[in-house]
């Protein structure tokens, strides 16, 4: 019940802020209506500024409302299973299997690199991470998936993992060092069958990657923690997940 106050209380506020917002839109329309159809500027006045209006202050009044984070709940020594997937990765995948090889997590980590078919220095470089970064607990292994298509390499590590749970991360994931903690504690405490995990674009320069940055920020973090906050996330994305095995499995892979 408590989470239902605070959405229908956002979604009330927002509705007040469209209203605000149509209001101070009424000019304007009127001013581009004498030189465009009047139902085309209202059409873009809406879909422009009014619908995301709502959309970004229910979801900004929501987020604002959980703003104490839930606590992160320790997974003990449940061992887990991190699939890495690659193609023509060779300047980033030894960094991200060391990321995950460096993990403070204290069960047994089993990571199941599969190159996707690569072209360039892929496998090298993930048989030279296996060599620098298999320690007590830190299992890794490689395997191939010939043909080309991120599906097939994700069901080839499926196949490999032993574990109640596993994770997904991209060849151009960075974790931080409490993530697998993180979200492993998270799946195993609610019994949910996925966890999206929180990513943001790192070392941004350019314009264009600061652009990326509050792309991935707006789209992924602050929609997730609203989607979230409700138990209604409707995208686990690939590049930092948690799963259920039996429940992957009981769907088709």
């Amino acid at each position: 019940m408590k989470q239902h106050w605070k959405f229908f209380a956002s979604a009330a506020a927002a509705l007040v802020w469209l209203w605000v917002s149509a209001a101070l839109a009424v000019p304007w329309v009127r001013g581009a209506a004498l030189h465009l159809p009047f139902a085309y500027v209202v059409f873009v006045v809406a879909g422009v500024a009014l619908l995301p209006a709502y959309l970004m202050g229910a979801m900004f009044l929501s987020n604002l409302l959980h703003r104490k984070l839930p606590p992160r709940f320790h997974p003990g020594c449940r061992p887990v299973s991190v699939i890495v997937c690659a193609r023509n990765e060779e300047k980033g995948i030894y960094g991200t299997i060391g990321s995950i090889a460096r993990q403070q997590y204290d069960g047994r980590v089993t990571i199941l690199c599969v190159d996707n078919g690569s072209t360039d220095g892929t496998l090298a470089e993930m048989r030279r991470a296996a060599a620098d970064f298999s320690l007590p607990g830190r299992v890794i292994r490689l395997y191939g998936c010939c043909e080309p298509g991120k599906a097939r390499a994700l069901n080839e590590g499926l196949r490999h993992v032993r574990d109640e749970y596993f994770v997904t991360v991209d060849a151009d994931t960075r974790l931080e060092t409490s993530a697998l903690a993180a979200i492993v504690g998270r799946i195993a405490a609610t019994g949910a069958g996925c966890v999206a995990g929180n990513l943001v674009s790192a070392g941004a320069r350019t314009w264009v990657q600061k652009m990326q940055f509050w792309d991935h920020f707006v789209s992924i973090a602050a929609i997730k923690r609203y989607q979230g906050s409700y138990g209604a996330t409707l995208v686990a994305q690939g590049a930092f997940s948690a799963y259920e095995t039996a429940a992957v499995r009981a769907a088709g892979g």
